[in-house]
């Protein structure tokens, strides 16, 4: 069958590796099939698919995808047992596949990807990083064990409130609207917006 390239969400795709090749035959793949114009710029996440990897492989697989522009979001492995396990002890992924409600709450023990918006008054709290395929309009805790390398990305970032360990930021009261993906992250001990180009 050979390794999956899925469009989660533009400009999202969701790389599962084929447990059936090896390694080198999934890292052969993902350049040929990354080579395509059509897949520059976007942002992956990457399944390992129960496959066991050495650092260097994964190495080997996050060069390529930088190589073609292609920028990694996080990692999930969907036929291991113990997630926490998954690719070099990383923080595993919760995909959550649907636009958050005013009034809804996520929590998770790991880094968040969010295929939709995040709507005014919905809350996303993640003990590692937050990224929303959309809007994200409610507010939004990364790092909530106090993980001060936690990012928060978001296609649109209109959020009520940013929160990063014990950082907090909130939207300014007149805002310009920005077409082009944002990250937050900590530096010199306060939140940092900026594009991602």
């Amino acid at each position: 069958m050979g390794i999956e390239i899925k469009g989660l969400t533009v400009p999202a795709l969701l790389i599962k590796l084929d447990p059936n090749l090896s390694v080198e035959e999934n890292i052969e793949q993902l350049e040929k099939k990354l080579s395509s114009a059509v897949f520059k710029g976007s942002y992956a996440v990457l399944d390992y698919n129960g496959m066991e990897l050495t650092q260097e492989q994964s190495k080997k697989i996050e060069d390529i995808l930088k190589k073609h522009n292609t920028q990694i979001l996080g990692y999930q492995n969907t036929k291991s047992n113990d997630l926490k396990k998954s690719v070099n002890e990383k923080k595993s992924l919760k995909i959550v596949n649907k636009t958050l409600r005013s009034g809804q709450t996520i929590e998770y023990d790991g880094d968040v990807l969010i295929l939709g918006d995040v709507n005014p008054d919905a809350y996303v709290t993640a003990a590692g990083s937050i990224i929303v395929m959309g809007a994200l309009r409610g507010v939004v805790h990364a790092g909530a064990n106090g993980d001060e390398s936690a990012i928060i990305m978001a296609l649109k970032l209109i959020p009520q409130q940013l929160r990063i360990a014990s950082y907090i930021a909130r939207s300014p009261d007149s805002y310009e609207e920005v077409n082009q993906p944002e990250k937050a992250y900590v530096e010199n001990n306060m939140i940092v917006i900026e594009k991602i180009k």
